[in-house]
């Protein structure tokens, strides 16, 4: 799941909704996952976080941050699970919200992922990166 296409951020408005440039495709892992599984997740699909999930839908997000975090903390990556260092704070971001609005939002909350949908089910995810190609094209 790279980053969005910048030829579509180029026509990409910040008041324009965020749906225009989130990833449809939303990478998951489930709650017991190994994190040296999330970690090749990562790697292999070229991303920085993943949504955990349980038998009731999402969790929590985990991030590059969170495995950083991890590594710190002096853990072993073979018997962490992914619940162990996830973010369990989720900030959602509405299909409708301008692009201005999540960058404002992610700042605030100080993350750097946020998935797009209503809490329940994740339709898409936009990373700071996202947000920043519109920003900067002076739209």
């Amino acid at each position: 799941m790279p980053a969005v296409n910048d030829a579509v951020t180029d026509h990409v408005t910040p008041s324009d909704p965020v749906r225009l440039i989130m990833n449809s495709a939303v990478a998951t892992v489930d709650v017991g996952c190994p994190l040296l599984d999330v970690v090749a997740e990562l790697v292999a699909d070229e991303i920085g976080a993943v949504l955990v999930t349980g038998e009731h839908g999402p969790l929590g997000v985990l991030s590059e941050r969170d495995v950083v975090t991890a590594l710190t903390t002096a853990r072993d990556l073979a018997t962490v699970q992914a619940e162990d260092v996830m973010s369990t704070e989720v900030v959602w971001a509405d299909p409708a919200d301008s692009v201005r609005a999540v960058g404002i939002l992610m700042r605030d909350a100080g993350v750097r992922h946020i998935p797009v949908g209503d809490g329940r089910e994740a339709l898409g995810v936009v990373a700071m990166r996202d947000v920043l190609s519109v920003l900067l094209t002076g739209n």
